[in-house]
């Protein structure tokens, strides 16, 4: 697997954590996952260190360097507030529909 350059992978960090949602981002017990149309990456614990893995035309590059663990975090807090705005959604969406319910004559 070819090295990500440390710049290249921070610009493009930036750009995912700038704008998480247009990522398919998930967490499950391999790190950290999320792709758009072009690209796929993921986050994930290797050994002692964590690598940042992005796929795009079929070939994966990776970066090793220490600054993964703090983006871990951050992506990790991401996609909980995500999760928890989706929920409210829902709530919100169902209350609405009670009340309709509740006010329409029987």
């Amino acid at each position: 697997m070819p090295d990500l350059k440390i710049q290249e992978a921070k610009l493009l960090f930036k750009k995912i954590h700038s704008n998480p949602k247009s990522y398919d981002l998930q967490i499950n017990e391999d790190g950290i996952t999320g792709r758009d149309d072009k690209i796929s990456f993921r986050l994930y614990r290797t050994g002692e260190r964590f690598a940042f893995e992005v796929t795009i035309d079929g070939l994966s590059f990776t970066n090793t360097t220490g600054e993964w663990n703090n983006a871990m975090v951050m992506l990790s807090s991401t996609i909980k507030k995500i999760e928890r705005e989706q929920e409210n959604l829902k709530i919100e969406q169902a209350i609405d529909k009670l009340r309709k319910y509740l006010s329409e004559e029987n």
